[in-house]
C-alpha cells in the first residue's frame, strides 16, 4: 500500500515536471529565435540609389551590438549592423549624414531594436562624405566608447581617406633600330676614278674647264655618261630622334586607404 502511494506520487511529480518543461519550452525557443535573428555584420540596406564608395569605419566596445542608421535631408539613407568589439567598415554613398546608433544585447527587429534596454546615441555633428582633390575619397572613422557612469556612449570622429592611383598596363614600348648612315656613292668605274685621283695628286695633269679632258673626267663622276651604269647619289641621313614602337596600353586604377 505504501509502495503504491509512493509510486503514484513519483508519477505525479514527473508529470508535473514534464508539464512545466513543455510550458517553458515555447518561451525558451522564442527567445532563442529572437537572439538568432540578429543580422550579419555589415550593410543592411541603401535607399539612396547612389553608389557606395566612401569609407566609414566604426570601432565599438564589446558587450553589445549596434544598429547604425545614416540620415540625410531625404530621410534615412543607409543602415548597417555592427558587432560590438569586432572590426567594422562599410562604404557609404556621397552626401551629408547624421549618424544614429542603437545599442543592446538581444536584437529584435528594426522597429523594436534591442527591446526595452535599447540605448540610442546620435552624433551631434553632420558628417560629409565627398571627393576632395584629384582622386581622394574622404570618409570618417568613428570610435565609440562607453561612459563609466550611466553606461552611455560617446564618440570621437577622425577623417579616413581612400586614394586612387592610376598605372599603365600592357606591353612596354620597343625601341626602333635606326638604319646605319650611308655615305655619298660616286658613279663610274672605280679604276678610272683612282687613276684620275693619282694624276691630280702627282700634278701630272691639269684640267681646264670646258676642255675634253674636263668633260671626260666629269663623265666619270657625273651620271650623264650613257656608257656608265646609272647610280643615284646618296647622302648621309640626317640625325633622327629616338623612336619607339607604340602598342596598346591600358590604365588600371587602384584604391588604397591613405589615412
Amino acid at each position: 500500500m505504501v509502495q503504491d502511494f509512493a509510486g503514484l506520487a513519483w508519477r505525479r511529480l514527473a508529470a508535473g515536471v514534464l508539464a512545466g518543461l513543455f510550458l517553458c519550452l515555447p518561451a525558451a525557443l522564442a527567445e532563442q529565435a529572437d537572439r538568432q535573428a540578429a543580422p550579419r555584420s555589415g550593410l543592411m540596406w541603401n535607399r539612396t540609389g547612389l553608389p557606395a564608395v566612401f569609407p566609414l569605419q566604426v570601432k565599438s566596445p564589446a558587450g553589445a551590438d549596434y544598429y547604425l542608421v545614416l540620415s540625410g535631408s531625404g530621410g534615412d539613407a543607409l543602415a548597417a549592423y555592427v558587432r560590438g568589439g569586432a572590426f567594422f567598415k562599410v562604404l557609404v554613398p556621397p552626401g551629408r549624414f547624421k549618424l544614429r546608433f542603437a545599442s543592446g544585447r538581444d536584437w529584435k527587429d528594426e522597429e523594436r531594436l534591442f527591446g526595452p534596454d535599447t540605448v540610442v546615441f546620435e552624433l551631434p555633428q553632420v558628417l560629409e562624405f565627398a571627393v576632395r582633390g584629384a582622386g581622394l575619397k574622404a570618409g570618417h572613422l568613428v570610435t565609440l566608447t562607453r561612459e563609466s557612469s550611466g553606461g552611455g556612449l560617446r564618440a570621437e570622429v577622425k577623417g579616413q581617406f581612400v586614394c586612387q592611383i592610376a598605372s599603365l598596363e600592357g606591353a612596354e614600348p620597343s625601341r626602333i633600330q635606326a638604319e646605319p648612315p650611308r655615305g655619298f656613292i660616286l658613279g663610274g668605274n672605280m679604276h678610272a676614278r683612282a687613276v684620275l685621283h693619282l694624276r691630280w695628286r702627282l700634278g701630272l695633269t691639269g684640267v681646264e674647264p670646258g676642255t675634253p679632258d674636263a668633260l671626260w673626267q666629269r663623265s666619270l663622276f657625273v651620271l650623264g655618261n650613257p656608257g656608265l651604269p646609272r647610280h643615284m647619289p646618296q647622302f648621309l641621313s640626317p640625325p633622327q630622334l629616338t623612336r619607339f614602337q607604340s602598342g596598346f596600353r591600358s590604365y588600371s586604377v587602384r584604391s588604397l586607404y591613405c589615412g
